[in-house]
């Protein structure tokens, strides 16, 4: 067998050999990477988000302000950056969870719309 006939042979059977481990790596390697990736936007995402931060300062007056309107005024304006801030980190929680669940249906769903 000349050289040129082996290393067609060879390269032959990695694309074979490749076409057959790539669904492994995708929800193996693939998956992890892209679940890792996933978790560490939205860790950062709940860093700026800081809710405990709200949530601790929620009945304490902004400004020193002590009167009973300046508390009324801190704590109304606290539970709408509260619920908007919740609001936001249930977007961003939503967003990586369906750019997961997107991962991994795109290989069953690009071969199904192949071989149909």
């Amino acid at each position: 067998m000349t050289l040129a006939l082996k290393q067609s042979a060879d390269l032959v059977l990695e694309f074979v050999l490749d076409v057959v481990r790539f669904p492994w790596w995708w929800y193996s390697g693939g998956l992890t990477i892209v679940a890792e990736r996933c978790w560490r936007g939205f860790s950062t995402a709940r860093a700026r988000v800081s809710l405990g931060v709200f949530a601790r300062y929620l009945f304490k007056p902004m400004y020193q302000d002590y009167t009973w309107q300046g508390r009324a005024i801190s704590l109304a304006m606290r539970l709408v950056l509260l619920i908007a801030k919740s609001i936001r980190l249930l977007v961003a929680a939503a967003w990586y969870l369906a750019f997961l669940v997107g991962w991994v249906l795109l290989l069953p769903v690009t071969l199904f719309i192949l071989f149909s």
